[in-house]
């Protein structure tokens, strides 16, 4: 009881590491990879995991005071992950389609691929990796 309340509230819980196998892309490619989620102190059941690709473009904004903005590109998510034991590892594949007219990086722009692991009633692990459009 203690360990699943130790996990809800970030302590000892899951673990997400997304891994791109080709972090380099050309506009239209599809990203391909697989989410290892890493089991806590307790078993926790997973909703689902979200794959959301990102961009992070340099702009200067009269009501921000921030210079750097995300914008969010497609969202896919992963169901039926059920349950994470305590230790256990998981991989998920995913395939990620992207535009034609993605936004090619530059120092201005940046595209990012963030996971969020849906974990009710508690932390939702996450992680970014970057992605280079050529």
């Amino acid at each position: 009881m203690i360990k699943q309340f130790l996990s809800s509230i970030g302590i000892g819980h899951v673990k997400v590491d997304t891994i791109v196998r080709n972090p380099k892309i050309s506009q239209g490619d599809v990203i391909e990879g697989e989410v290892v989620l890493q089991g806590g102190m307790a078993d926790q059941p997973i909703n689902n995991i979200q794959l959301l690709l990102l961009l992070k473009y340099e702009e200067d904004k009269q009501d921000s005071d921030f210079c750097f903005h995300e914008r969010e590109i497609e969202t896919i998510i992963l169901n039926k992950i059920g349950t994470i034991h305590a230790g256990e590892e998981k991989k998920v594949s995913f395939q990620f389609p992207t535009q034609h007219d993605h936004p090619l990086t530059s120092d201005a722009n940046q595209t990012v691929l963030r996971t969020t692991v849906d974990i009710p009633q508690a932390v939702d692990p996450t992680d970014e990796d970057s992605i280079i459009v050529r």
